[in-house]
């Protein structure tokens, strides 16, 4: 519940009563909480996510609520890939970029292996190579 006696966001979208010590309440704001929370209630329910965050430690909670929200905002916008269209297209800018460097002029002192860098397979590096060599990708 938050200090001025509103129900957090996702008490108010789930529309119950909230109480002293609700486990959403610090990471649901009252005001735009509710939006937030309806997309996490809709890819991964209320209670999974209120267990979720039970077992998760309290300094890192807020991080796994952002990534839980970033995720279920991400499913909705594309439910087959989700979060990992994302990774994957700012990887290839990654790559598109590191590319473009042979082509910046860099001062003599600063020398860059470009063969060491462009050999280096970034799925591998990310995933330990088990998602990359089995899925395809949008």
């Amino acid at each position: 519940m938050s200090s001025s006696g509103a129900p957090c966001g996702a008490c108010k979208f789930l529309r119950r009563k909230c109480v002293r010590g609700c486990i959403f309440a610090p990471y649901f704001g009252a005001e735009q909480g509710a939006a937030r929370f309806a997309a996490v209630h809709k890819i991964f329910g209320a209670s999974n996510v209120g267990k979720l965050l039970l077992h998760i430690p309290l300094g890192k909670r807020c991080d796994a609520v952002l990534t839980i929200s970033y995720e279920a905002q991400a499913r909705l916008s594309d439910p087959v890939y989700g979060c990992v269209a994302t990774i994957f297209a700012l990887q290839q800018q990654v790559i598109l970029n590191g590319t473009s460097i042979l082509y910046i002029p860099l001062p003599h002192e600063i020398t860059i292996d470009l063969q060491v860098l462009f050999s280096m397979d970034i799925y591998r590096f990310c995933w330990g190579g088990q998602f990359a060599s089995h899925h395809q990708y949008p």
